[in-house]
């Protein structure tokens, strides 16, 4: 079934050029749906409550390093929300890798090192192939402030995300200007967005 609802996320991706990605407020967890500009539903990105609820109680009262060297798991889930993929949060506070995972053959499909400083910006990360080692999208701006684009190893970009609906604060925009690295750049939009708020 997971290969199956990966597939039907990579297709409903496909081709997608501008992607919208809105965060759902009211939850107990932490939630994206990913739509195109129809405001058609392609897949979602999720922590669970149990994560999200631990995270919060240890960041209250231990301190946000705390909270930020915890594990847990991310997931991706279709628009029938089967699951399609797993994104696993190693050990670390200030560097954390996020292994990719595709949880009904437990293949690797990804890495995501993520690192923080205290400089503008605050967070850099890079997605990389595990088969390969080599880095394939890496970010440059703003994480923070969803103002950053993503490039490939040649410096060309490859996405986008901008926050341009100022009335709205927690939907902003994805753009991939191929078309073609959409399931990478959500999955690697949607980890840093939650990530900035741990």
């Amino acid at each position: 079934m997971s290969n199956q609802a990966l597939d039907r996320v990579m297709a409903a991706l496909n081709g997608k050029t501008e992607l919208l990605m809105k965060k759902k407020i009211m939850s107990l967890g932490k939630n994206y749906t990913v739509s195109d500009k129809e405001g058609n539903v392609l897949c979602f990105v999720r922590l669970k409550a149990g994560s999200n609820i631990a995270g919060k109680l240890v960041s209250d009262y231990m301190g946000k390093w705390m909270a930020r060297g915890m594990n847990y798991t991310y997931t991706v889930h279709d628009a029938d929300d089967q699951e399609a993929l797993k994104i696993v949060k190693g050990n670390g506070t200030w560097s954390s890798n996020f292994n990719v995972v595709e949880p009904e053959q437990q293949q690797m499909v990804g890495l995501i090192q993520l690192k923080r400083s205290f400089l503008v910006g605050g967070m850099k990360a890079q997605w990389v192939n595990p088969a390969s080692n080599q880095v394939e999208l890496s970010t440059q701006g703003n994480v923070i402030r969803r103002k950053y684009r993503m490039i490939d190893p040649t410096g060309a970009e490859v996405a986008s995300v901008r926050h341009k609906i100022a009335a709205i604060r927690d939907t902003w925009n994805l753009e991939v200007h191929s078309g073609q690295h959409n399931l990478h750049a959500v999955v690697f939009a949607t980890i840093l967005d939650f990530e900035k708020e741990m």
